[in-house]
């Protein structure tokens, strides 16, 4: 066989580089690994990748990649340094001890392997930086300003002491917040600057810099140092905080998440922490535990912080199923703030998911008048309301979604009302842009992925596929819970409605338990999905118990309760297996109706994310067909479908 030809190494590298400075990670990744590929033994092919996965906080490839540059390149400082970032940012303990046990028998200069020694021991909760020459005289008088509070007079003497005194990053570092509480940020930002220059590992100096970043609106530079802070200060509580509460405004929560638990651990009664982190889990639908540390944000709460905890418990209350309770949250908020739009707009949300619309039309309507930006409340608005031909708020929502100022959800929220308005109006042609509009928006903010579901949905099915469905579980329970299931807006509230209206159901909407438990199970703590029938009986029986309990606390003293989880019908066998005696009903829809039913709702952030290109919904509908398909060529008599317009012809 004739030899492949070696790549060109300079010239991947160069375009790495060139990629990576443009911001296009995965291009940079691409050539970067075929690098490694050829020539695993080019630590900078190593390091870039590993500087790339850290600044996407893919921290399991960032600290593989980092330790295999420092493995080829022992005795240079900057891929050791760019080693113990990730591992701080991680927070993998594991890492922490392999790092600091290779560092002991390393040949690297013993100033350098005492700082990065103690960034995992005595600094690792120590923000303070360099006072260099100055007499602590002078730095014990400004801290006694500092704790005073006077920002004219830390100025003064902050910039009297750093004349004097260049190397004392403490003096630069205090005129910086001093000019930044006086709001002078432009100012701020060089003193800060000049603070991590005398003194590289100062902490406190990186995470004051973030800050004025973030009033300045420069959220990119700001996450930069944000990150520094804590990879120099693994435990700065305050940075973790900060870091936490950036990511989970920016919506990437499963990343905001690992931060904001560092932070609740070092402190696990701060209110602050536990709202943000009750608040990342309502969004990543962890209704359940969140409900729990929103519960202990409300009790801990400031009376400024209070009416906040309330709506955010309100808001995981609803979705949890407790309409009432919800409302009664809202209802305390608005007794202590009157004023709090985000309580005015959340109860006119509340009332009109309940049905109560004309109720909700005031809070919704004031919402709207003092909150224009927020683009879900005229959405929430939109679904409620028939528009007439001449209704004002069409106009004033065309004009809004132009502002400059909007955030692409939104825009992509006005954009939907606006579709749905002019529908109402009968002005299709019109219409139709603002939907495409604003499933484009949505598309590019939560990007759907076809392989992942087509790999989901095989090796579902291997797992699946021949297994001894005559099998009985020892031990499995006899409840009788009842599962609707189909693609969204096929019409399963509407068979629920009829199931739930018998005097023994009660309807559960989607609870989205059974998904998360059937996932844990089959994986078994590995890889890979096991077969159904290498799990052993005890757990298939647990999952059904541990189902069954999870909707008892839901609905304590229910008899039968229907489940409307939406994804329920992807664990059709091992649910049977486990709930022996459950119902499962599937719902058809006629896909041309289903399918433009589906791209015309925008859902929550993060759910149903094929929904929004027209294409990804045609591929995701196919793999709901194969799936169903599958089932009933392995269990053809455990499952009832109903048809959605055969069902509405014929009650």
């Amino acid at each position: 066989m004739p030899t492949q030809p070696q790549p060109d190494v300079r010239s991947l590298y160069a375009a790495g580089l060139s990629f990576k400075e443009a911001g296009k990670r995965d291009e940079a990744l691409q050539s970067f690994g075929r690098i490694i590929l050829a020539r695993p033994d080019i630590v900078e092919a190593w390091w870039q990748a590993a500087l790339i996965f850290l600044d996407a906080n893919n921290f399991t490839e960032a600290l593989r990649h980092a330790a295999m540059a420092v493995e080829l390149s022992p005795v240079e400082p900057t891929v050791w340094a760019s080693w113990a970032d990730a591992i701080a940012l991680s927070g993998v303990e594991t890492e922490e001890k392999e790092l600091l046990d290779r560092l002991r028998r390393s040949r690297l200069d013993p100033a350098f392997k005492m700082r990065l020694q103690d960034r995992f021991g005595a600094q690792r909760k120590t923000t303070r930086g360099s006072m260099g020459k100055a007499p602590p005289t002078r730095m014990d008088a400004l801290a006694r300003l500092v704790a005073q509070e006077n920002q004219p007079a830390i100025e003064r003497e902050g910039m009297k002491l750093a004349r004097e005194f260049p190397d004392c990053a403490v003096a630069f570092n205090a005129v910086g917040m001093a000019l930044s509480a006086q709001g002078r940020h432009e100012a701020a930002v060089g003193q800060f600057q000049t603070a991590i220059r005398v003194d590289p590992f100062f902490a406190g100096a990186f995470y004051n810099l973030g800050l004025t970043l973030t009033h300045l609106g420069k959220s990119g530079e700001a996450e930069t140092m944000l990150r520094a802070a804590i990879a120099r200060c693994p435990d700065f509580e305050a940075a973790l905080n900060a870091y936490g509460q950036f990511l989970f405004l920016d919506q990437r929560y499963a990343q905001a998440l690992p931060f904001l638990s560092r932070a609740m651990k070092l402190n696990p009664k701060s209110p602050e922490t536990l709202l943000t982190v009750g608040q990342v889990m309502n969004e990543m639908r962890e209704s359940e535990a969140s409900v729990g540390i929103l519960r202990d944000a409300v009790a801990l709460a400031t009376p400024e912080l209070r009416p906040s905890a309330l709506v955010a418990l309100s808001q995981c209350v609803a979705r949890y199923g407790s309409a009432d309770e919800a409302l009664a949250l809202l209802d305390e908020a608005l007794t202590i703030s009157p004023d709090f739009l985000p309580a005015i707009g959340r109860k006119g949300m509340t009332l009109q998911v309940l049905g109560k619309f004309d109720e909700a039309l005031p809070y919704l309507r004031r919402a709207m008048e003092e909150d224009p930006t927020n683009g879900s409340v005229f959405r929430v608005y939109a679904i409620g309301t028939k528009f007439a031909p001449d209704d004002p708020v069409m106009d004033r929502m065309i004009d809004l979604v132009e502002r400059p100022d909007l955030k692409p959800r939104s825009e992509s929220n006005f954009a939907f009302a606006i579709a749905k308005g002019l529908e109402d109006q009968r002005d299709y042609a019109r219409a139709f842009p603002y939907l495409k509009r604003a499933n484009d928006l949505m598309a590019k903010l939560d990007p759907y992925n076809h392989a992942e579901r087509l790999a989901e949905v095989a090796r579902l099915q291997e797992a699946c596929r021949g297994s001894n469905w005559s099998r009985e579980v020892a031990h499995a329970a006899s409840r009788q819970p009842i599962f609707v299931t189909g693609m969204p807006r096929s019409g399963t509230t509407l068979i629920e409605q009829i199931i739930s209206s018998h005097s023994r159901v009660t309807g559960g909407d989607e609870m989205d338990i059974l998904p998360k438990k059937a996932t844990a199970i089959l994986l078994g703590g590995g890889r890979g999905l096991r077969r159904i029938d290498e799990i052993p009986d005890a757990e298939i029986a647990k999952l059904g118990s541990d189902y069954l309990a999870d909707v008892a606390a839901r609905f304590p003293g229910a008899d039968i309760v229907s489940d409307k989880s939406i994804t329920s019908y992807m664990y059709l066998g091992l649910t049977k297996l486990a709930l022996p005696n459950a119902r499962f009903i599937v719902v058809r829809r006629d896909p041309r109706d289903n399918l433009l039913s589906i791209y015309k709702n925008r859902f929550p952030d993060g759910a149903h994310t094929y929904a929004y290109d027209l294409r990804a919904l045609a591929e995701h509908y196919a793999t709901f067909v194969e799936m169903i398909d599958f089932w009933r060529a392995e269990t053809p008599d455990w499952f009832t479908e109903v048809q959605y317009e055969t069902l509405v012809a014929n009650p």
